[in-house]
Parts: structure tokens; C-alpha cells; sequence
């Protein structure tokens, strides 16, 4: 077995091509191997607070996913939702836990396929959401919240950048005007100054507020929910575009096979597993790229 130094090392190594692929050229995708076995590089979105978090509450599915598969791998999770999208294109990543928008990036770049959708509380679907401190006064929403602090996530982020921000687009109002406008944060901090009367408003999701909550880390006393949207696919398996059609095929049976059950006990709380999925799945999230003028 891997030791905890040498793993660390490895996650760091990962964690610098990823950064690092932000400055490189495409690549064409090729299998690893590693002592006579296949390797892969895996990469989470940061689901938790802290990239350490994620890694600690979901390695256990990548092991189990590597296990089945008979190969090593290594593992990690920067801090930007538009990382891994980046990485992916090129060609630092094997297999992604990506957000939706990163997913529909990842795609119209190099054409990334998504090849599982994650389940959250035995739904494919989630929900962006504003929060905001209580007390607020705002009874017609958003008129009333003209003015306001507003921090919404970076913008590789779906339910904390793109999907708000197209919301405002559509009703006519430009967020970086309309409020006092700040982007970049990650959810864990929008809760933390939302919490301590830094912020007005902020952007999460549901299925990270929940997680909060149980861990602990918010308390829904003095964070509430102003706005939320429609349904939205959850976060997206993605492999890259030339990826080994057998071993695809395989990775989305153990995926999509695993009872709910099964499924909760390698991931963080609340997820438990996984369905199928296509890219007319997240159509909702290229609608949203239009808007936001992100994609053509």
C-alpha cells in the first residue's frame, strides 16, 4: 500500500499539473501505467469547505472505483471549480468529479464526456441557491436587494456563479451594478461572512448547505435562503475525449451499479450513487453559458 508520505507527494504532483495546466496546450489523451498497471489521475470538485475535506470523505469511492478496476491512482482536489475543467482539456486528468458548468466547459473545448451523473439524496438533481443574513428587508426579491453585498462563487462554479448570474441577466439586471458585487469566494466562505454580518447575500447549493449544516459548519439560524432555482443535473463523471471505450464502459457499470447503500458508505453525506447520463442531460446548463455570454 501506498505510504502517506508518498501519497501526499503524489496528490501535490497532481494538484501542481492541474494548476499548471491552466498555462498548457491540449493534448493528446493516453492510459498510464505504472509497475505494469494502469494508472489513473483522478480529480474531485471542491464538494467540502476545504479541498482536505473533499479528498478525506470521497477517496474512498475513487479507491474502490480503482480497486474494481485492478490499477493504482492518485487523487485531488484544488480549490477552483474551473480547475479540473482546464486540467481535463489538458490531458492532466483521467477521470473527473466535475460541477455541471465545468462538465459543459470540459466538453466544448476538447469534448469531454460525461458518463455518470451523481445522485444526492437519491436525486440527479440539485438546486443553486442565494443565502443571506436573517433580519434582511426584502419582500420582492431581488428588487428589494438592490444595493446589498452580493458574493457569488468564481466562475467555473454553476450554482455559485453561472446560474444566479444568468438569472440576473434575464431579469434585466447586471449584478456588478445592481449590488455591492464580489466574486470568487468559495461557499464555505460566502457562509462564513454571511455568518459573521460581512456579507449581505451569498451564493451556495442546496446539497452544500445541507452538508454544512450537518457538519456543523452553518447555522441556519443566522444563515436563510432568499432565492432558489429550478432543478438543475447534478455533478458530472467526465472523461476525456479519446478515453479507452472499454475501460469507460466498465468505470460507469461500477458507478452506476453501486446500491444506494453501498454508494453512501464511500462518499461524503448525502451522496449515495449514481444514474446514467448524456450531454442533452445538462442542456440547461449550456442555456445558461448562452445567456452569460460564456458560450457561443
Amino acid at each position: 500500500m501506498m505510504g502517506l508520505k508518498s501519497r501526499i507527494f503524489r496528490s501535490l504532483a497532481l494538484a501542481a499539473a492541474v494548476a499548471m495546466s491552466c498555462f498548457a496546450s491540449p493534448a493528446a489523451h493516453a492510459q498510464q501505467m505504472k509497475d505494469g498497471k494502469l494508472h489513473l489521475r483522478f480529480a474531485i470538485a471542491p464538494l467540502r469547505p476545504t479541498p482536505a475535506q473533499t479528498i478525506k470523505e470521497f477517496e474512498p469511492l475513487f479507491k474502490y472505483v480503482a480497486d474494481q478496476l485492478g490499477a493504482t491512482y492518485e487523487l485531488v482536489s484544488p480549490e477552483s471549480w474551473a480547475a479540473i475543467s482546464v486540467a481535463m482539456t489538458n490531458g492532466h486528468v483521467d477521470v473527473g468529479w466535475l460541477g455541471p458548468w465545468g462538465y459543459v466547459l470540459a466538453n466544448k473545448k476538447s469534448g469531454a464526456e460525461v458518463i455518470a451523473t451523481a445522485k444526492y439524496r437519491g436525486k440527479p438533481i440539485y438546486h443553486a441557491i442565494i443565502e443571506g443574513r436573517p433580519g434582511l428587508n426584502i419582500k420582492k426579491w431581488p428588487d428589494d436587494a438592490k444595493g446589498m453585498r452580493l458574493s457569488l462563487s468564481d466562475q467555473g462554479n454553476t450554482s455559485g456563479w453561472l446560474i444566479p448570474t444568468a438569472y440576473f441577466i434575464k431579469q434585466g439586471i447586471d449584478p456588478k451594478t445592481f449590488f455591492q458585487y464580489r466574486e470568487g469566494a468559495t461557499f464555505g466562505n460566502n457562509v462564513m461572512m454571511i455568518q459573521q454580518g460581512v456579507l449581505d447575500l451569498g451564493s451556495d447549493m442546496d446539497r452544500g448547505r445541507y452538508g454544512m449544516i450537518e457538519a456543523g459548519e452553518m447555522d441556519p439560524k443566522k444563515v436563510k435562503v432568499i432565492w432558489t432555482s429550478n432543478p438543475l443535473p447534478n455533478d458530472a463523471i467526465t472523461v476525456p475525449k479519446g478515453f479507452d471505450p472499454v475501460l469507460k464502459k466498465k468505470m460507469q457499470d461500477i458507478l452506476v451499479g453501486l446500491s444506494e447503500d453501498k454508494a453512501q458508505s464511500l462518499m461524503g453525506s448525502g451522496y449515495n450513487g449514481f444514474v446514467k447520463a448524456t450531454h442533452d442531460d445538462y442542456e440547461v446548463i449550456e442555456e445558461a453559458g448562452r445567456v452569460t455570454g460564456k458560450l457561443d
